[in-house]
């Protein structure tokens, strides 16, 4: 059993939500990334998401495109990616980490070279979030064949018949975009939301989470009611950090402080909305 089977499997079992935390690989610098993994881990966060930063992100919104520009600008390569997984599983981080990344990093290193490399650095999954699903079997073999998942997106637009195709070749978990449009932090969650969770959860057992506009305890609630497994959270950390840096002691207290209150709103999650259901 992979470490995010075994990590849903134990989030489950006492009624939580998992908090899925975004890390922008380089931002400002590797060593920073290092730090902010470790934190976030001994913080509570159950899995975590390594972004590779890519020039043309047309997925994430301004607040992901600025992260991402500032590793670009400090010199960020793929390579620091690996580094940066070898660096948190030598410090003893046993959380699942998910790459998540635009193709054209992957197509560049060599998609082979790439799966290969990350598995063995430690990683557990991979997110691939411009690849669309009919190109997608090459690197889904490949990846399959090196022990990683594939994480698949499912979009509010998704029709039922694309659904199916999605679902059937996913593994690790899905993830269920909460709107239309790009990343980033918005006032409330829509109420379509939940249809999306029920209707994703209805078609597969893999544990089904949500993000786009995650950004605070209430967020993270609002989704567990809806009967999502988890939130992902991205703009929200990146935001709340990038506010003190360049003080990057603050800003990974900062990181801490912010992963605690998530990971507390998880708390009880999911027994809560089972128990509404009945």
């Amino acid at each position: 059993m992979s470490r995010i089977e075994n990590a849903f499997r134990a989030i489950s079992s006492k009624g939580d939500g998992a908090f899925i935390a975004y890390v922008c690989v380089g931002d400002p610098d590797p060593h920073f990334t290092v730090e902010q993994v470790v934190t976030l881990s001994d913080a509570g966060a159950d899995i975590l998401e390594l972004g590779i930063p890519f020039s043309d992100p047309v997925a994430d919104g301004p607040v992901i495109q600025h992260a991402m520009s500032r590793a670009l600008s400090g010199g960020f390569a793929t390579e620091h990616t690996f580094q940066v997984l070898r660096s948190v599983r030598g410090r003893g981080v046993n959380t699942p980490i998910v790459i998540m990344t635009y193709y054209n990093p992957v197509l560049q290193y060599g998609p082979d070279e790439f799966c290969k490399t990350a598995a063995n650095a430690g990683a557990d999954g991979l997110l691939v979030v411009d690849l669309p699903l009919e190109e997608s079997s090459d690197l889904d073999r490949l990846a399959k064949s090196h022990g990683l998942s594939v994480i698949r997106l499912v979009a509010p637009s998704t029709s039922s018949k694309r659904l199916e195709d999605i679902l059937s070749g996913a593994s690790g978990f899905v993830y269920a975009v909460s709107v239309a449009g790009t990343t980033g932090a918005r006032a409330e969650l829509p109420s379509s939301a939940g249809e999306l969770v029920r209707r994703v959860a209805s078609n597969t057992r893999l544990p089904v989470v949500l993000g786009f506009g995650i950004s605070t305890p209430e967020h993270v609630r609002a989704a567990l009611s809806m009967g999502a497994a988890g939130v992902v959270e991205g703009s929200g950390l990146i935001a709340a950090y990038s506010a003190v840096l360049p003080q990057k002691a603050n800003a990974l207290a900062v990181v801490e402080r912010h992963a605690r209150e998530m990971k507390r709103a998880t708390l009880g999650g999911t027994a809560a909305a089972q128990s509404a259901q009945r």
